[in-house]
């Protein structure tokens, strides 16, 4: 098979991007809807006769119909030789990769986390689908700001318990002991290999996990599950997801009240420890490791770049233990709190995106953000935070403006300079009829750009935005449908 085989007369295959046990996932092209797309083809087992090709193709079927933020959507369905399943191609990267990156999460984090999965998979079961293969692995953070489930093209329908030789689907290390026994699949299983799937998530591996998977299934057999040594809060909810009994395991009701009570706790502050250099002190420190914060802004409709005074400042996260620097923004320091919300509305003149809402905030301004991102408030500034507490967007409605706006940024930077390794890459002027500054700066790894804005009213506004920056080339598409979608007081 070429790279450039068209598949059903429509998806053109470009390069394979995943491989399994059951097939392998291709990048493929729509030239129809002008997108690209994730192909899964299901190539031949020994095990896959044809009424089992036949119920796998039923089962990808009834899983299109799930239409969730937190799973990956399947857009079609086609048969050939084998089956072939078209989902939607989700940027990103696995939860597997982010922690053999930079770590496990801590545990309000990895309780954040929980919540998006557990949202996936209880519109699954609702919906009589089972997973069956619940990883790391098989979780993305998403460049959009999604936490996604992916791989339900290959789920199953959830009638009494499924039986598919365990030797074919399932990672040793998060399927469930009943499973290893007789390979019959339940919605208890699903619920087992989420508390795995946390386990790994908070402790860096998996709760049996052993140098073999002859080992690793001993050891599923044998009795408890390692010791919890960084869970915390979150041990008791995870222990009780891996209990041996499926019948004594929380159902989603349950594990979405103890997930919520972990995650809506204060985020552990702790001094790094020796040798950590730099590891961000609250949320999102182990999962970025060592950030540079961006911010992009771009003038949109009537909004034009101009002078600022009192500007929004980007905030910073403590590397170091107090004292130390002051923070430059209150949204970084800040924790959203349960149910901080407000009116959501919007504007014709801009396409909102499939997973994003328009949010009408009670300041006056209107901006379109992901649907599972978080707003809350921090001083006088509008804050919105994705699930896992990566990226941040800080929003300051009201500020004052001034003659020279780079003037601005001069008289703030000395508030960021004592930080380690601080660069200023640039302060200056940017393109607008009516003037405005930016202030691009990077400090031990992290890297900031604050941009000054006004209406055509001459109300002046300011925009920060704080990611990940090996996520940055990635994330400027999301950037500039945030910012372009944006509407100030009027």
């Amino acid at each position: 098979m070429t790279a450039e085989t068209v598949l059903a007369g429509r998806y053109v295959l470009d390069e394979v991007i995943g491989t399994g046990g059951m097939g392998r996932v291709w990048r493929a092209h729509d030239p129809v809807l002008g997108r690209a797309v994730a192909v899964k083809e299901v190539l031949a087992q020994p095990w896959l006769g044809a009424d089992r090709w036949q119920q796998t193709l039923r089962e990808a079927r009834a899983a299109s119909r799930l239409r969730h933020p937190n799973v990956v959507a399947i857009l079609d369905v086609i048969q050939t030789d084998r089956p072939w399943i078209v989902m939607e191609y989700v940027p990103g990267r696995s939860l597997h990769e982010v922690v053999a990156e930079r770590g496990p999460f801590d545990p309000d984090e990895t309780a954040r986390l929980g919540l998006e999965i557990l949202s996936a998979l209880d519109a699954a079961h609702r919906a009589g689908i089972l997973h069956r293969d619940v990883k790391p692995q098989n979780i993305l953070l998403a460049d959009d700001g999604r936490v996604v489930l992916t791989d339900f093209g290959l789920a199953v329908a959830a009638e009494g318990g499924v039986t598919i030789p365990k030797q074919v689907l399932g990672s040793p290390d998060f399927v469930a002991p009943e499973f290893a026994r007789t390979g019959a699949s339940t919605v208890e299983c699903d619920l087992w290999s989420l508390g795995a799937t946390l386990y790994a998530l908070v402790e860096g591996a998996a709760p049996y996990h052993r140098p073999s998977v002859v080992a690793t299934l001993t050891a599923l057999a044998a009795g408890p599950p390692d010791p919890l040594r960084r869970a915390g809060p979150l041990a008791p909810v995870i222990l009780r997801l891996l209990d041996r009994d499926p019948g004594r395991r929380p159902n989603a009701v349950e594990t979405r009240q103890s997930l919520e009570a972990v995650a809506d706790g204060e985020p552990p502050r702790r001094a790094p420890a020796p040798g950590s250099r730099g590891r961000l002190a609250r949320v999102g420190r182990r999962l970025a490791g060592q950030h540079r914060w961006r911010v992009v802004l771009a003038a949109a409709g009537a909004l034009t770049l101009a002078s600022v005074g009192t500007a929004a400042a980007v905030a910073l996260p403590a590397d170091e233990p107090a004292p130390g620097p002051p923070p430059v923004h209150a949204c970084l320091n800040a924790a959203p709190q349960p149910g901080a919300t407000a009116p959501s509305g919007g504007t014709g003149a801009f396409a909102l995106p499939p997973g994003w809402r328009w949010h009408t905030d009670q300041t006056g301004f209107t901006v379109a953000v992901p649907a599972t991102w978080t707003r809350f408030q921090a001083g006088d500034a509008v804050c919105f935070r994705d699930a896992i507490g990566v990226r941040t967007l800080a929003i300051d409605p009201a500020v004052t403006p001034t003659a020279d706006p780079a003037d601005l940024w001069r008289q703030a930077e000395p508030d960021v300079a004592g930080r380690p390794a601080y660069t200023r890459l640039r302060i200056g002027p940017v393109r607008a009829a009516e003037g405005g500054a930016e202030w691009e700066f990077t400090w031990s790894g992290k890297h900031a750009r604050r941009v000054t804005v006004t209406t055509d009213a001459g109300r002046a506004y300011a925009l920060s935005w704080f990611t990940d920056d090996k996520a940055w080339p990635r994330d400027q598409e999301l950037f500039r449908l945030v910012l372009s979608s944006y509407r100030g007081v009027s």
